[in-house]
């Protein structure tokens, strides 16, 4: 029951924001297209994160251990 829920959710969202952003109804084309821009954004993110998160660990591991 849950899952469906979940599932309509999902779809009504598509639904508004395909009709706000291209003026068309949900397809599967769409549906691919936002799931791969999704994955791209989600990479770019977790890339920065990491360089930020190594950037801040060369930071304190220049320092000699006594």
């Amino acid at each position: 029951m849950v899952q469906i829920l979940a599932g309509l959710i999902t779809y009504l969202l598509l639904a508004i924001y395909c009709y706000e952003q291209y003026q068309e109804k949900v397809s599967i084309k769409r549906v691919r297209e936002l799931r791969i821009k999704i994955q791209n954004e989600a990479r770019t993110t977790n890339l920065m994160n990491m360089k930020k998160r190594k950037r801040t660990h060369n930071q304190y591991s220049n320092y000699a251990k006594t």
